[in-house]
């Protein structure tokens, strides 16, 4: 799978967000990152366009501003889509990361801002829907600058899974997953390190075997737990 971010903050250079965000994907392979701001919102459709059909998950990337997309995201939208037959996006993957200055608790009913975001962010579901895209479930940053080192570690391997797991994410995907970075990083280490790193994989292997064969015996008591509304 192919995923392209499109980054819409307006100065990711003097965002401690973006920095963040965009270290994350350094190792990622098949992750590419693409500012909008690179550019100063001179546009060249066509190659914007490409870099969209090349893609199998788009990823919009921004902060909440005024309850919004930036300006430079809108006017991508704008110079990009000028016509739906010049580009087809049906069947991809849309996601949306967004970061905001304010708690997420408060953007819900009885809450300061008293709007969720998913319905200050729904123009970009109607827009997902219109070209016949699959709408992610929504990633959001709450106040990174907040965030202590615990904090910030969980969410680059949130937004990492985010990027690269099909979506919504299941525990399985989570593990395999955890465990395939940990294999790349066995096999460029050496010595004592390398065992350490051998030795932390077998006891994770282990673990996932013994869960599964768990989920295995509990499975059946559950389907009859349902036949019996219990």
């Amino acid at each position: 799978m192919k995923t392209l971010i499109i980054v819409g903050h307006p100065t990711p250079d003097s965002s401690a967000t973006q920095q963040f965000l965009k270290a994350a994907v350094q190792d990622l392979s098949g992750v590419k990152w693409h500012e909008l701001a690179s550019v100063k919102g001179n546009f060249v459709a066509n190659e914007e366009r490409q870099l969209l059909q090349k893609s199998s998950r788009v990823v919009l990337q921004f902060p909440l501003y005024w309850y919004n997309v930036p300006d430079l995201l809108k006017r991508w939208q704008d110079q990009v889509f000028t016509d739906i037959n010049q580009v087809s996006l049906a069947g991809k993957e849309l996601g949306i990361v967004v970061n905001v200055g304010k708690a997420v608790q408060e953007f819900r009913l009885g809450g300061t801002v008293g709007f969720s975001l998913s319905g200050l962010l729904s123009p970009l579901a109607a827009w997902a829907k219109h070209f016949q895209m699959k709408l992610l479930p929504l990633f959001v940053i709450d106040r990174f600058e907040y965030q202590n080192l615990k904090q910030q570690q969980q969410l680059l391997i949130a937004y990492q899974q985010f990027l690269e797991l099909p979506q919504p994410v299941t525990f399985a995907a989570q593990e395999a997953w955890f465990l395939d970075k940990l294999k790349e990083k066995v096999d460029l280490a050496s010595g004592r390190q390398r065992q350490q790193l051998e030795l932390i994989m077998q006891q994770l292997q282990e673990k996932t075997t013994k869960l599964a064969d768990l989920q295995a015996v509990l499975r059946p008591i559950r389907k009859d737990d349902q036949i019996h509304g219990n």
